[in-house]
């Protein structure tokens, strides 16, 4: 069961047994009160996410963070765990799962890289691609550049989470603490990802497109610009001047006429 502060109210095992604490998980999710209201409302925000036991994500990095530091010296078991919660299918177990991984320290980028792929063919919502991205997939990323490589090749991909992963987990590299000149590759490499995706008919991949490069414009503000400007003068098609429309609110007052005066 959950408080009314949102920590679950629970007895943990001393020991990570992955299925009774798996069990233990569950309990708490469903011991706690269902708010139909919350529950409809994520179903219109974030359709796809399949089933739902209507527990806030707050609540459930509190339940991550708990399980962390009770098991944090027993790795490999919770990267068991994490998976055997990923497979339960809910919003709230994958949430847990990535939580879980996300509040891992030690977890070296090869393993962040390892699970996130895993994982990905399964997603089938933002909230979950995204938080992927965040904790695992863009977290590498941000520890090592040569994942870039294969986020590069995802950009073609059938599967339209996919292709939004290859962008989302750009966002992170505003964690990176790369030098000058791999950082500026890399948001370089980003944007010719973005010219690819501008024209995707996929929404989730024009907000993605939108976010990314809003972020680059936030870490290289004349290569983003730079870029903008040269899109609109390569003949995008609909898709893609209604999403550089949308990016032109982060640029400066003067940039920002400049660009819509060229898009119109």
């Amino acid at each position: 069961m959950m408080s009314d502060l949102g920590k679950p109210e629970w007895a943990l095992p001393e020991e990570l047994d992955v299925r009774e604490v798996l069990e233990v998980v569950t309990r708490a999710l469903e011991g706690q009160e269902r708010d139909s209201e919350y529950i409809q409302g994520m179903q219109m925000a974030v359709p796809g996410a399949g089933k739902l036991y209507g527990v806030r994500v707050p609540q459930l990095r509190t339940m991550a963070k708990q399980l962390t530091k009770k098991y944090g010296d027993q790795e490999q078991d919770l990267d068991r765990f994490a998976q055997a919660s990923w497979a339960q299918g809910s919003r709230e177990h994958r949430l847990i799962a990535i939580f879980v991984l996300a509040g891992r320290r030690k977890l070296t980028p090869e393993r962040r890289w390892e699970l996130g792929v895993e994982f990905l063919p399964d997603v089938e919502d933002w909230e979950t691609c995204d938080q992927l991205c965040h904790a695992l997939l863009g977290q590498a990323l941000a520890e090592d550049p040569n994942y870039m490589e294969q986020l590069e090749t995802w950009i073609d991909d059938d599967n339209f989470w996919v292709r939004r992963a290859a962008l989302v987990s750009t966002v992170i590299l505003r964690r990176a603490k790369y030098s000058k000149e791999v950082a500026e590759g890399l948001d370089q490499r980003t944007l010719r990802m973005c010219a690819v995706l501008l024209d995707d008919g996929e929404k989730y991949i024009r907000k993605a497109v939108d976010w990314t490069v809003r972020e680059v414009l936030k870490r290289h503000y004349a290569l983003a610009f730079t870029w903008m400007v040269d899109q609109v003068e390569s003949g995008l098609g609909a898709i893609g001047r209604s999403t550089l429309k949308l990016s032109a609110k982060k640029l400066d007052e003067a940039d920002q006429q400049h660009l819509l005066a060229a898009l119109d």
